[in-house]
């Protein structure tokens, strides 16, 4: 009975862990204060490099626009992934490197990226797995010793 109960209290033991929720931070979580500390025409892009770090991604139209973007995740056990908390921060410069616009864009304007299924065309022959296997044999166990070791006797 009580080889019993030390069996049930290790198993439940090993299935608790599984009922908590794995909270994962990705990309750059920006705490409010250190949003609030940015001033336009005061902030430098300096200032914020040593604050906040390296933006996220910069705009690939306008070096001077900056974004930090940030989430919050957790995830339990095998199941789907939640967001908890998605933060994005846009940032834009002028010419002088000063902090011109702040915005704290609304997570709810993001949605999720379709995968597309097309592929791209190549050129060659598209073989199957059988061609393939057929096209092979006898193509690498060659067993001609005459050229393995050309200077032995046979």
């Amino acid at each position: 009975m009580a080889l019993k109960k030390a069996l049930l209290a290790a198993a439940f033991a090993l299935l608790l862990p599984a009922c908590s929720p794995t909270v994962t931070t990705h990309g750059n979580m920006l705490p409010p204060h250190k949003v609030a500390a940015v001033q336009p025409q005061v902030t430098t892009r300096a200032d914020i490099v040593a604050n906040w770090g390296p933006p996220t991604t910069v705009s690939p139209f306008d070096n001077n626009t900056w974004y930090y973007i940030g989430e919050v995740d957790s995830q339990k056990g095998i199941f789907q992934h939640d967001v908890e908390k998605r933060q994005l921060v846009k940032l834009v410069f002028d010419a002088n490197d000063m902090v011109t616009e702040i915005t704290n864009v609304d997570p709810k304007l993001g949605h999720d990226v379709d995968v597309i299924a097309r592929k791209t065309p190549s050129a060659g022959k598209e073989y199957t797995i059988v061609q393939q296997f057929v096209g092979n044999l006898g193509k690498f166990n060659k067993s001609d010793s005459a050229t393995k070791n050309p200077g032995s006797p046979q």
